[in-house]
């Protein structure tokens, strides 16, 4: 797959990754196996597709980080 394909929500995820949407926010979805559904976009998201996200763009620290107890 290359970065350049285009998913819909609701199709096959092709392979684990990372994934952004088509819109100006650049909403991620992380999925670990392939063979998931691609969600819908969240509420007021502009986009139209997921696209694989460059392996090598650093993720925003906010994304993985747990709340502390």
């Amino acid at each position: 797959m290359t970065p350049t394909e285009q998913h819909t929500p609701g199709a096959y995820t092709p392979k684990a990754g990372t994934f952004v949407c088509d819109c100006s926010s650049a909403h991620l979805w992380r999925i670990d196996i392939a063979g998931h559904l691609f969600p819908a976009f969240p509420p007021g998201c502009s986009g139209r597709s997921w696209r694989e996200r460059d392996a090598t763009a650093p993720e925003p620290a906010d994304t993985e980080a747990d709340p502390l107890p």
